[in-house]
C-alpha cells in the first residue's frame, strides 16, 4: 500500500534532462540526485568485463580529472548505492550497436549492446558530472539515447596542410567527447604526400608520418571509438605524383592542367590509360592498405577534368575508342571500379567522391554499388541513394569548412550555423531513403596553408558541435545561438588544456559599453552575450568617430568565480574595431576596480581565449566578482573598437578552476 498525499500537498517536480552535448534523445525525470561516494566504484557485469576494460579503465582515468575521486574497476553481477554499473549485453534493437540506456537512481545503471555504447554513455555521465557544481551528482532518471546515423565524420585536408599527431589525438579525443566516430585523413594533393613509404623512397613530403606515427594515432583513436579513414586522391590532385615520376603525367594539355588551385601548375591528372600509371597506382594502395585498421580506403576521384576537357585529349579518346566504352567518362568511371576490386580484395569498403555525374558529365558505365559515395556537391543526399548507392553527405554548402576561402557567414567554405542547425534537415537512414551513412564537416586548407592549427580550429569548432547534434538526432533547441551557450557550458573534455573549465551561464548577465553605433547598425553593447556571429558591438562613427581608450562591461548578476575569457572578433568580413591592446579588470560591485591582465589580440580573425595565471599579480588561477570590464586602449585598425562575442569561463568544484564568458569587440565573447 503507498502512502496517499495530502490534499493540496506540493509535488516534488521531476528533473529535467541533464544538458549534455549531444542532448540525450529520451528522458524520464526522476527525483533527487545519484552521488558518488568515498566507496563509489565502478562495476563490470561478468558477461562483458572482458570487452569493458579498456573503456572501464578510460572512464576512471576521466573521473578521476573530472570529479578529483579515484574509483576502482571491479567485476560483479550487481552492484551498491554510489556505484556505476557497466553492462554490454542488452538487447533493446532501437539502440543499435552505438546506443546506451541509462537507470539513475541508488546505482547509476549503463546497458548497451556492445562495448561503444558503453563508451559514448561514459561520454554523457563525465558531462553531466562536469555541470554538477560539486562534480559528484547528476539528477535522477532514465533515458535512452542513440545516433541517427552510423557515420559522423570529419575530413582533414592534410595533403595541402601538415598538422602535427597531436593535434590529431586532441581532435580523436573532442570527436569522442562530441560522439563522433569517423577521422578521415586527406593523405594527398597538389602540394603533398603525407606517408612515409619504405617501398616510395622520396615521395613523401618533408612533414610527413611513419607508419609507425600512424599505428601510434590509430591506436590511440581505438581507445576513443574512432575511426581513422586514409585518403589517397587520384587520378586528380596529382602534382605530387607526377613530380615524383612524371612518365604518370598526362600528355595532352586539357587534363595535364586543372582549373582547380594547384592546376595551373601542369601535373594535376595521372594518364590512366597507359598500363604504367595503373600498375604505379596499385603498388601505391597496395604500400598505403595495410597500414590502416579502418573497413574503408577513400581513393579520391573529384575534380577531374570535364567532358570537354576529356574529349579533347587524343590519349583518352584513343583508349576510349580501342576499349569500347561510349564516352571519355567510361574510362575514369572503368578506372575507379578497378581500384574498387582491389580495395576489396582487402576485405575494405571503397569510398569515394561523388563526380563523375555531376556538371553534365556523361557515361554509359556507373561506379559499382558497392562503393559509397561521398556527396559535397548537392545539399540533399536522397537523388544519389536513389540510385542504389551509400551515401556519406558533406554537402559544399553546409558543411564545408574552408578558412582560407569564406570570410563571413554564409560565403562558401564559412559555415552558416543558423542554416546547419534550424534549416538543414540532415535526411537520416529513416527519412533518406535508407542507405544515409552519415555526414561529414570537411575541412579544406586551400589559400590558408601557412595559417596556424588554431585558426583552423577556430572556423571548425562550431560546425563540429552542430554536426554532433544534428547526426545524432538531439532535440533542437529554440535557435543554434541557444545550442552553443549549452555546449559552452559543458566545456571541453578532460585532459585537453581547457577540460576543467566551463562557461559561465549568461543568464542575468547585463552588458554595457562607453560608445555603440546603433544609427548606420545595430552595434550596441548587448551583441557581446547574444552568441549571434551575425551581430557586434561597435563604437560609434557615423556621427563623429569616439576617441578610444573604449571599455565593454559585464554586470553578472551575482557574485561568481572566473578564470578567463574568450574574444571573438566580428566575422563579417571586415577588419574595423578588431581590439588592439586590452586589459582586464573586476569589480564586488561596480564602485572600484581591480586592474588584472593586459594584452594584445592582434587583429586576427579567429577567437582568441586568455586564462588567469597564479603568477598574475592582483588576479589568481580565479577569482571571484560581480563585474568586470576590458579597456581597449588601441585598436588593430582605424580608431574603432567593437567585438562579436565575450564569453567568460570558470571552474567548478574544489580542485577546478571555471571562466567566466566575457564580451567582444568588433564581436562577441566566449568561453577559452
Amino acid at each position: 500500500m503507498s502512502p496517499l498525499s495530502a490534499p493540496g500537498a506540493a509535488t516534488e517536480p521531476v528533473n529535467p534532462a541533464p544538458p549534455v552535448q549531444p542532448g540525450l534523445r529520451e528522458w524520464s525525470g526522476g527525483q533527487g540526485e545519484f552521488s558518488l561516494t568515498s566507496g563509489s566504484r565502478i562495476v563490470l557485469h561478468p558477461a562483458g568485463a572482458a570487452t569493458l576494460d579498456t573503456t572501464a579503465r578510460t572512464f576512471a582515468s576521466d573521473l578521476a580529472t573530472v570529479t578529483g575521486r579515484s574509483l576502482p574497476v571491479v567485476t560483479a553481477a550487481s552492484a551498491r548505492a554510489g556505484d556505476i554499473f557497466l553492462r554490454s549485453d542488452g538487447t533493446d534493437a532501437r539502440l543499435g550497436s552505438q546506443g546506451y540506456a541509462l537507470d539513475i537512481g541508488d546505482v547509476l545503471a549503463v546497458q548497451a549492446a556492445g562495448d561503444t555504447g558503453v563508451f559514448y554513455a561514459t561520454q554523457t555521465i563525465e558531462q553531466a558530472l562536469k555541470l554538477d557544481g560539486h562534480r559528484t551528482a547528476i539528477s535522477r532518471g532514465t533515458a535512452r539515447d542513440w545516433p541517427d546515423t552510423e557515420q559522423r565524420a570529419q575530413m582533414l585536408d592534410v595533403g595541402r596542410k601538415y598538422f602535427p599527431l597531436s593535434y590529431f589525438k586532441a581532435q580523436i579525443r573532442e570527436m569522442a567527447w562530441q560522439k563522433l566516430t569517423t577521422f578521415h585523413l586527406h593523405l594527398s594533393d597538389w602540394s603533398g604526400f603525407r606517408i612515409r613509404l619504405d617501398e616510395f623512397p622520396g615521395l613523401a613530403s618533408d612533414d610527413a608520418y611513419s607508419p609507425a606515427e600512424l599505428r601510434e594515432l590509430q591506436d590511440y583513436a581505438r581507445i576513443y571509438h574512432v575511426d581513422v579513414v586514409p585518403e589517397i586522391d587520384v587520378p586528380g590532385h596529382s602534382n605530387v605524383l607526377t613530380a615524383y615520376d612524371p612518365s604518370l603525367r598526362s600528355a595532352c594539355a586539357s587534363m595535364d592542367y586543372g582549373t582547380w588551385p594547384g592546376g595551373e601548375r601542369g601535373g594535376w591528372t595521372l594518364d590512366i590509360t597507359e598500363q604504367h600509371t595503373r600498375d604505379f597506382v596499385h603498388d601505391l594502395f597496395e604500400a598505403v592498405i595495410p597500414l590502416f585498421d579502418s573497413p574503408y580506403v577513400h581513393v579520391g576521384g573529384d575534380e577531374i577534368g570535364l567532358d570537354d576537357k576529356k574529349n579533347a585529349c587524343p590519349e583518352l579518346t584513343a583508349y576510349r575508342d580501342a576499349r569500347g566504352f561510349q564516352y571519355t567518362g567510361d574510362v575514369f568511371v572503368d578506372f575507379l571500379n578497378t581500384l574498387n576490386t582491389q580495395v576489396r580484395s582487402h576485405g575494405k569498403t571503397t569510398q569515394a567522391w561523388e563526380w563523375w555525374d555531376q556538371y553534365g558529365q556523361k557515361s554509359s558505365i556507373a561506379p559499382d554499388r558497392t562503393i559509397v559515395l561521398d556527396d559535397y556537391i548537392d545539399r540533399d543526399p536522397t537523388p544519389l541513394v536513389s540510385k542504389g548507392y551509400t551515401v556519406v553527405a558533406a554537402p559544399e554548402p553546409v558543411l564545408y569548412v574552408s578558412p582560407g576561402l569564406g570570410r563571413k557567414p554564409g560565403q562558401y567554405g564559412y559555415v552558416d550555423l543558423r542554416d546547419a542547425y534550424e534549416d538543414y534537415t540532415f535526411p537520416s537512414p529513416d527519412t533518406g531513403g535508407g542507405r544515409v551513412l552519415g555526414y561529414k564537416a570537411a575541412r579544406w586548407a586551400d589559400a590558408a596553408e601557412s595559417q596556424s592549427v588554431a585558426f583552423f580550429d577556430h572556423f571548425a569548432r562550431r560546425p563540429l558541435q552542430v554536426l554532433a547534434a544534428c547526426t545524432w538526432g538531439s532535440p533542437r533547441e529554440s535557435s543554434v545561438w541557444a545550442f552553443l551557450g549549452r555546449v559552452d557550458a559543458v566545456g571541453a573534455p578532460p585532459g585537453s588544456p581547457t577540460g576543467h573549465l566551463t562557461a559561465l551561464s549568461k543568464d542575468g548577465m547585463t552588458a554595457s559599453a562607453d560608445s555603440e553605433e546603433t544609427a548606420a547598425e545595430d552595434g550596441g553593447g548587448a551583441a557581446v552575450l547574444d552568441d549571434n556571429p551575425y551581430t557586434a558591438w561597435h563604437t560609434a562613427y557615423s556621427a563623429a568617430t569616439a576617441q578610444y581608450p573604449h571599455h565593454v562591461g559585464l554586470d553578472l548578476g551575482a557574485e561568481r568565480q572566473i578564470a578567463g575569457f574568450r574574444y571573438v572578433p566580428r566575422q563579417d568580413g571586415g577588419t574595423n574595431g578588431r581590439i588592439g591592446a586590452w586589459t582586464f579588470a573586476v569589480s564586488a560591485g561596480g564602485d572600484s576596480w581591480r586592474t588584472g591582465p593586459e594584452g594584445a589580440l592582434r587583429g586576427r580573425r579567429r577567437s582568441q581565449r586568455w586564462a588567469y595565471r597564479s603568477s598574475m599579480t592582483g588576479l589568481g588561477p580565479y577569482t571571484s566578482c560581480r563585474g568586470f570590464r576590458t579597456r581597449a586602449p588601441t585598436t588593430s585598425t582605424r580608431g574603432i573598437v567593437g567585438s562579436r562575442r565575450l564569453r567568460l569561463r570558470r571552474s567548478s568544484g574544489a580542485r577546478h578552476r571555471t571562466l567566466p564568458a566575457t564580451p567582444h569587440a568588433g564581436g562577441r565573447v566566449r568561453p577559452p
